[in-house]
């Protein structure tokens, strides 16, 4: 039997793009080789590119698969073929590189097995956890963002296949469903949007969590906020998109807020749920982002209580508006402020776990892996890290949703004895 395995870079969206691949090559019978360092006749690469390093490390990650693996075919597939397809052949020596559509055609055409021989499958995740994609796109042609050029028009999936799907996967053990998409606020179908799509899986019974990944605050309706209070199986967790704090840089990337909107939205949702987890994506460094701006940003940061920051340096991307612009940042200023912004990241999510801890708060975790002592570790529906320590005569168990008080905050991880 062959093997084949996978590294993915990149978003939420990619990840259950992979499971679709993956569960691809199992209906060809393929083995799935879950360690991409151990020995497998298939590598492939599901690259990103929404930065110029996540692209170098596919890149590096191919060349090196190719050095110590000859024999094996490597493959490179998703955004970065999709803008770059030639120069990465070129710097890779990659057997074969698949565009956004030609990679959920991989194993076909590796083995010449005419296309319509290929039945649908449901896609195959490693984790607890399995991820459904609503819709894919976007055409917000944000100034910084190459999304549009790699992934195209917004195209939402119809309500009926999104919901078959969820129940298939509750069918198959899972007992959590992220939505995910490239702009998963857009969500539309014969009059539905995403508040449907969320309503319609809370119907099934074996679901027992729903989580959305990033959405943005101009396209979020308070209805989500106002179901997610009410929900017992919504996770009390929102990742808007903030980039900036300072109107001016909003502008700039052509984001489709205000800082105004944004604190506006927020306090909505904490009014509605005060411990709800609050996630955010931050850029650094947009050409003509000054020391104001910047503070602008930190300003807005610190205020409010997330307890989840991604944050990176503006990486400039051939073909969008904001590589052409005036005043670029240094790299070493951007990198200074991503430092800064990361160190307070740090200090917001000990703070909103300290607020857990004072109020005597118990916590839902989904049980992703027993560690080697027998705790389990996990994920709270707020998205916190979560370890739970071992009973001597209650063994934990993979894929259970285990309750208890949150008793400290440590090495970035809730504990609960």
């Amino acid at each position: 039997m062959k093997r084949v395995t996978f590294k993915t870079f990149g978003c939420r969206l990619n990840k259950a793009e992979t499971a679709l691949m993956r569960a691809q090559f199992r209906s060809f019978n393929y083995e799935i080789v879950e360690d991409f360092k151990a020995e497998s006749d298939v590598y492939v690469i599901h690259t990103c590119t929404i930065t110029g390093k996540a692209e170098k490390s596919c890149v590096q990650q191919a060349r090196l698969i190719k050095r110590k693996k000859p024999d094996a075919i490597v493959i490179l597939a998703g955004c970065a073929v999709e803008v770059n397809r030639k120069e990465l052949l070129a710097k890779t020596g990659a057997d074969y590189v698949f565009d956004q559509t030609e990679k959920f055609m991989m194993p076909q055409v590796i083995e010449s097995i005419p296309m319509e021989e290929q039945g649908s499958v449901l896609p195959y995740f490693l984790s607890t956890r399995a991820s459904v994609k609503v819709q894919d796109g976007c055409n917000f042609f944000c100034s910084y963002c190459i999304v549009p050029y790699t992934r195209g028009k917004p195209a939402s999936r119809p309500f009926s296949e999104i919901i078959d799907e969820v129940k298939a996967f509750a069918d198959n053990g899972y007992k959590e469903i992220v939505l995910t998409g490239a702009n998963i606020g857009c969500y539309t179908d014969d009059g539905r949007k995403l508040v449907d799509v969320i309503k319609a899986i809370e119907k099934i019974e074996l679901v027992k969590r729903i989580r959305i990944s990033s959405i943005e605050v101009s396209t979020t309706e308070k209805d989500i906020i106002d179901l997610m209070a009410d929900s017992e199986k919504l996770c009390n967790y929102l990742h808007f998109s903030l980039q900036s704090g300072d109107n001016g840089v909003l502008k700039a990337m052509r984001r489709h807020y205000t800082r105004e909107q944004y604190i506006e939205m927020v306090e909505y949702a904490l009014n509605k749920i005060p411990l709800v987890g609050l996630g955010a994506d931050v850029i650094t460094g947009l050409p003509g982002e000054d020391k104001k701006a910047f503070f602008n940003t930190y300003d807005l940061i610190n205020s409010l209580p997330f307890s989840n920051l991604h944050v990176f340096p503006y990486s400039k991307r051939k073909g969008t508006k904001a590589a052409d612009m005036p005043n670029q940042v240094p790299g070493n200023v951007s990198k200074e402020r991503t430092l800064e912004l990361i160190e307070l990241g740090d200090k917001k999510l000990a703070e909103y776990a300290e607020s857990w801890i004072s109020s005597g708060r118990e916590a839902d975790v989904l049980v992703e892996e027993i560690d080697d002592a027998g705790n389990g570790i996990g994920w709270t529906g707020e998205y916190i890290k979560t370890k739970i320590l071992k009973k001597q005569d209650v063994p934990l168990q993979k894929n259970t949703i285990v309750h208890g008080k949150i008793n400290e905050f440590k090495d970035g991880k809730f504990i609960i004895i």
